[in-house]
């Protein structure tokens, strides 16, 4: 698999990830029955992509930036839906996340 192909499939398990966690928050404990299905299958299909993935990105490096970048997307999209306010430490915290997602990509790229 080339790297661009990983690239991709890792794209695209983050995208399912966000998917699925819009689901999680919509199916009321899994008692709804089609966020339900939604959230298990987009999430299924993620760790699937994510696996895809491994086969050329490093472990480590990818599961920090799978789990950094979820987490920014995932607050933002708590404010943008959800219209949960994010306070001051929130948004340090964000920033130092994304700084740790740049540094650990700086740091793999050097590497490659």
């Amino acid at each position: 698999m080339s790297k661009r192909t990983a690239y991709i499939y890792f794209i695209i398990c983050i995208l399912l990830e966000q998917i699925g966690i819009v689901a999680l928050n919509a199916c009321e404990g899994f008692t709804a029955p089609l966020p339900t299905a939604v959230c298990i299958v987009t999430i299924g299909l993620c760790y699937a992509c994510f696996g895809k993935c491994l086969k050329v990105i490093n472990l480590a490096v990818g599961f920090a930036v799978w789990s950094g970048v979820v987490i920014v997307f995932t607050a933002f999209l708590s404010v943008a839906v959800n219209h949960h306010p994010l306070n001051t430490a929130d948004v340090i915290g964000l920033i130092l996340v994304i700084i740790g997602i740049v540094g650990m990509n700086l740091k793999s790229d050097a590497e490659s």
